[in-house]
């Protein structure tokens, strides 16, 4: 009975940490690479990851490349090895969860060694029950590195091996995707204090090359062991893409009378410009056309007949705007115009992720107008059924509506240039909406303000 008691004491303890769903089986918006795809930079990496002499590990690449996957991958093997300690994966577009700041790293990462390893959990909850340890949470995110994680291993380090290689691997990808360039610089931070880890454990950073990132590894004098997607052989990266289009489209094959030939999907994959991501939405709008009355060999015709065809990831966002809203490079509709900006604007300004529902409530425009909008962008922007969140597949869609406008005088109203003044806007005109057909039953018998009421100024 007792040993039960303290079992669920310590498990009280912890569940006062909080966490976030960070780990690599939780990530929906992409997979991990393919069967037989991506094996030369797997296996390069696995084998940093268990010297001695690397610590952290960097894979890198350009936006688009698949460090994801890869990571995923890696995760997946080490997992099944029972060496994989921790994971954590940010994602700009999971707004509010917690994926896209910091604040919840130390004690995600915390939470994740302690179902790991049983002595750590048993060292963290003796620290947990010290005094004043309620306040560990208002600390700086650095001191909760140290409090939570760091100062729990210290009394451990005689159970881990110092063997000449190291045994056990946490995972941090996309850190570019934790915020600000603030944000990032302050991230990279707490991850060189991991060095203090035991000699057992190893580090493996994903993300893009960005300047906070190189210039904090140098600052500290880190020699640090990288594999760069972007290197990665021409003909591999080829393969890779290959085997994704046949996969991805192996639905719509199985339900059309005409079929690709070789050339038609080496073609395919050659246009997808050897980055994984424009496979993925090229896929993706394949099947909805498909499904929304096109052909399979129109479509591959229309991809293979490009003028102009994308050579870049925003090139490519560009096409989809145009195919979407502007078919033959006429001036958008008036109409279409408004609602779309109504609609995007509302999806990228958003700090928490909205329901096709949520937002026909906050615009005031019916489901079915949405939809109109959101559908032709389905290969960029996922749309699910029973009212679940709307969400960018990648970061790097949002990036390009957020961004500097590219193209003709006419492709700037896919832009939106000050989401965060477009949402205070409509957030005003949505409260005085409400406040004008006095949806939520406000008191009318006395002054606004008056204490009766419960209302006041701000």
């Amino acid at each position: 009975m007792l040993p039960r008691i303290i079992e669920a004491s310590s498990q009280s303890k912890l569940e006062r940490l909080p966490r976030v769903a960070a780990e690599h089986t939780y990530v929906k918006s992409k997979s991990k690479c393919l069967p037989s795809t991506r094996v030369k930079i797997q296996n390069s990496l696995l084998n940093h990851l268990k010297l001695a002499e690397n610590r952290f590990v960097w894979l890198r690449g350009s936006p688009g490349t698949g460090k994801t996957a890869i990571s995923m991958s890696i995760a997946s093997t080490l997992e099944k090895e029972g060496t994989l300690a921790a994971s954590f994966f940010w994602d700009k577009n999971q707004q509010g969860t917690g994926l896209d700041s910091l604040e919840k790293f130390p004690s995600t990462l915390a939470r994740q060694l302690a179902v790991f390893d049983a002595d750590f959990q048993v060292s963290l909850v003796n620290r947990l029950r010290q005094p004043n340890s309620e306040l560990i949470l208002s600390l700086p995110l650095e001191s909760q590195m140290r409090t939570l994680v760091l100062e729990p291993m210290n009394g451990l380090r005689g159970l881990f091996s110092t063997s000449k290689e190291r045994k056990f691997t946490i995972i941090l990808d996309g850190l570019d995707e934790c915020g600000s360039s603030e944000a990032l610089t302050s991230l990279m931070n707490l991850i060189l204090l991991l060095d203090e880890l035991p000699s057992a454990f190893s580090i493996l950073v994903s993300c893009r090359p960005e300047r906070q990132v190189i210039s904090i590894w140098g600052d500290r004098g880190c020699v640090i062991p990288c594999d760069n997607v972007d290197e990665v052989d021409s003909d591999e990266t080829f393969d890779t893409i290959r085997q994704m289009v046949k996969d991805g489209l192996k639905g719509c094959m199985g339900e059309s009378q005409w079929e690709p030939s070789t050339n038609d999907l080496d073609a395919f994959t050659s246009a997808c410009r050897g980055l994984p991501v424009m496979a993925s939405i090229r896929i993706r709008e394949v099947q909805f056309q498909t499904q929304s009355g096109s052909d399979l060999e129109s479509e591959f015709e229309y991809f293979l007949n490009l003028q102009a065809a994308p050579q870049d990831l925003n090139q490519e966002y560009l096409r989809i705007m145009r195919r979407a809203f502007r078919p033959r490079l006429s001036r958008i509709r008036p109409h279409i115009e408004k609602n779309y900006r109504e609609v995007v604007g509302i999806l990228v300004a958003a700090p928490v992720p909205l329901s096709v529902h949520g937002m026909s409530h906050l615009l005031g425009i019916a489901e079915g107008k949405i939809h109109a909008i959101l559908d032709p962008l389905s290969s960029i922007i996922s749309i699910p059924p029973n009212n679940a969140e709307v969400k960018f597949y990648h970061a790097t869609a949002k990036e390009f509506i957020t961004g500097v406008p590219i193209g003709h005088d006419e492709d700037k109203v896919f832009f939106i240039d000050d989401s965060k003044g477009y949402l205070g806007l409509r957030l005003l005109r949505f409260v005085n909406n409400v406040i004008q057909r006095n949806e939520i039953g406000l008191p009318t018998e006395l002054p606004l303000g008056d204490k009766k009421n419960g209302c006041f100024p701000t």
